[in-house]
């Protein structure tokens, strides 16, 4: 749902006429349809309301002024979470029993998944079930960051593949991934994370600071990936292949270095020093 359905709407804002553009826009409708219309619970509603007002946060800012800057997704976002948090509000609930909900969502399905693979495996799954909970923990306290990320890698997705689908798209192309940054005050953001969570606040302010950290660090994450994208093409290609299946074994540190390379890239600006090395 979090990228049909701003397809869907892209697509039907750039004014269809062929008949693969029709062929997308009833297949995402459906498909969102469907899911929106499934049974669930407390925590389903949640994600439901969530990308309802992404998907028309998105559209709106798209309508006001279509750009490629990843800044409309970031905005998109916030504004949706913002809108999320005044819907609980409104409803009277709090974090704590959205969390609980998925939480309970999550350990049954995992519950049974176990016994499963315990029962083919004709072994005890006493260990598997501690290790299941502690995931599900983790899971439920930055459920907040996993959606707010999932909602921007759909809306960048939802808006390339409208480009791909349309014959008239709304709006310039997005650009390569090569050229993926965001305004460098962002860097404020972990000053901010980093104070929520080492201060002494209630509780709320470290869950809060937490998942803010989860996005800024895959955010940076994403910028140094891309920082090395775009310095990759003076490697040859058995060197990068090599590199990539080292990192699947060294993922940790892998991405804790992206990170760190894009927030390096805020001050130091490696891809334009890339391109006057490259015109020297």
């Amino acid at each position: 749902m979090l990228l049909l359905g701003p397809l869907a709407g892209l697509l039907l804002l750039s004014r269809p006429s062929t008949t693969r553009e029709w062929v997308w826009i009833a297949g995402a409708i459906a498909w969102s349809a469907l899911w929106l219309n499934q049974s669930g619970g407390l925590a389903v509603q949640f994600a439901r309301a969530g990308a309802v007002l992404l998907t028309g946060m998105f559209l709106a800012l798209t309508v006001r002024e279509p750009s490629t800057h990843f800044s409309r997704a970031l905005t998109a976002t916030a504004l949706a979470g913002a809108a999320l948090a005044v819907w609980m509000w409104h409803l009277g609930l709090g974090w704590g029993e959205i969390q609980t909900a998925l939480e309970r969502n999550l350990w049954t399905y995992n519950r049974e998944l176990m016994m499963r693979l315990s029962e083919a495996a004709r072994s005890p799954a006493a260990n598997g079930m501690q290790e299941m909970a502690s995931v599900v923990r983790t899971v439920g306290s930055l459920y907040p960051a996993f959606l707010a990320l999932a909602a921007l890698g759909g809306l960048r997705l939802a808006w390339s593949w409208c480009h791909r689908i349309a014959r008239h798209p709304i709006g310039p192309a997005p650009a390569p991934f090569t050229a993926f940054q965001f305004n460098d005050q962002l860097v404020w953001g972990w000053v901010l994370g980093l104070a929520l969570c080492l201060l002494p606040l209630p509780r709320t302010g470290a869950f809060i600071g937490g998942n803010l950290l989860l996005v800024w660090a895959v955010l940076y994450a994403a910028r140094g990936l891309a920082v090395f994208s775009a310095g990759s093409g003076r490697v040859s290609a058995p060197v990068i292949a090599t590199l990539s299946v080292v990192a699947m074994f060294l993922l940790p540190f892998v991405a804790a270095g992206l990170t760190l390379l894009g927030l390096a890239d805020t001050w130091l600006d490696f891809r334009r020093r890339l391109l006057a090395t490259s015109a020297t």
